[in-house]
């Protein structure tokens, strides 16, 4: 018998199971024994992608243009996201040379690690963070370096950790805001001073975007290549997944300076060759056409963010910041004298709601829970009293 493991590349053996996975199986199967599961952990909007989205990839398969594109994307969709960044972002960038359509938000990033890391550089990563990021780092050959998040200051960044953490093998520094999995969302304040840091230490900064709508309460999105000297120094990483609801779509973007974006192009294109070419004009319609939508359903969503803001903090133990941004909810639980995977494991076994626990987002995490508020009122009612009945009835 052949001894796989042998053959394994090193950079497959970093590579570790997320607790994403490994609480998403459970919850399937769960449900496939016939149980009544409450989906809070999935990180993407329920509602449908907008019929006007749809309709445009339908007369796309009508028309046949069910072939190959050219790597990075057709000329019309990033001429789209060309003026969309212009208008929204204020980020000015050339459509044919500075903007690369990619498979999805994840592809680009992917691509983008590929892109600038070497063997033995460094990357900051604002933690608690996204998982994907440690692994494309990993598979770079880089070594992902976290600074905290400052929990009792809507989770900022600890600017004072960032400088101590800037070594002479730093290479970049990601930004993700707003952010997964805490709803924080960076101030201008703080983007001023980590593009200080990035000048002064000749560093290059990913921003990844993708939850750039879901803003609450008046909050603004700043996108950091926006910051003045950050333009030529920025990758912005988007995708159409969350704001249109297309998460199985996969269309996502990288714009930036246009020698990066070159390798970035060759990278995917050795990769995937192209993104699928109905989805591409699907995205054209999304941003080209109505946005009311967009606003709807963010609309929506803030509904249900101080639903679920009130049901966790009127949970024994719990205590949750509102979050500004994005999706989720990030609750600490360190007084109910759990780790964080224990907690989630009793919350869905017991009361049948799936969520994850916080040290999937880093050690940094333990001691909370994620929260995803992209399902019905009606459900995270359920969820809040399903979750306060198990935890009042289990011995302290």
């Amino acid at each position: 018998m052949v001894d796989v493991n042998k053959h394994l590349s090193e950079r497959s053996r970093r590579l570790r199971q997320s607790a994403f996975a490994d609480f998403f199986a459970e919850a399937v199967e769960m449900e496939r024994s016939g149980e009544d599961i409450i989906h809070l952990h999935v990180g993407e909007p329920d509602l449908p992608t907008p019929p006007h989205i749809v309709e445009a990839a339908s007369k796309a398969m009508d028309e046949g243009y069910t072939h190959y594109t050219p790597p990075g994307g057709i000329l019309e969709l990033r001429e789209a996201i060309s003026e969309k960044l212009r208008r929204e972002n204020k980020i000015d960038v050339d459509p044919r040379r500075e903007v690369a359509v990619l498979s999805g938000g994840y592809n680009a990033l992917f691509c983008a690690f590929q892109a600038l890391v070497d063997p033995g550089d460094e990357v900051i990563v604002p933690e608690p963070c996204l998982p994907q990021y440690w692994g494309d780092i990993s598979m770079a050959g880089g070594t992902p370096v976290p600074i905290r998040l400052i929990e009792d200051e809507d989770f900022r960044p600890d600017l004072d950790d960032l400088k101590r953490k800037i070594t002479s093998r730093t290479k970049l520094i990601l930004i993700n805001s707003p952010q997964n999995p805490t709803g924080s969302i960076l101030k201008l304040k703080d983007m001023k001073e980590i593009a200080d840091l990035a000048e002064t230490n000749n560093l290059l900064v990913l921003s990844d975007e993708v939850y750039e709508k879901f803003i609450y309460d008046g909050s603004e999105h700043i996108s950091f290549a926006s910051i003045e000297g950050m333009e030529d120094r920025t990758l912005t990483i988007n995708s159409l997944s969350k704001t249109y609801a297309m998460t199985g779509w996969r269309v996502g973007y990288v714009a930036g300076e246009s020698d990066l974006i070159d390798k970035i192009r060759m990278i995917s294109e050795h990769a995937v060759w192209c993104p699928n070419s109905i989805a591409q004009k699907a995205a054209v319609a999304a941003l080209k056409g109505p946005q009311d939508c967009v606003r709807r359903m963010v609309d929506e969503f803030k509904e249900r963010r101080d639903l679920i803001t009130l049901g966790l903090n009127q949970i024994s133990g719990f205590k949750c910041n509102t979050p500004r941004g994005a999706f989720y909810a990030f609750p600490n639980i360190k007084r109910i004298g759990l780790s964080s995977t224990d907690l989630a494991q009793m919350i869905l076994r017991k009361a049948k709601v799936a969520i994850i626990p916080g040290v999937a987002f880093g050690e940094s995490g333990e001691g909370n829970l994620r929260f995803s508020f992209a399902n019905s009122k009606e459900n995270i009612m359920e969820a809040m009293e399903r979750i306060k009945r198990v935890l009042d009835s289990s011995p302290a």
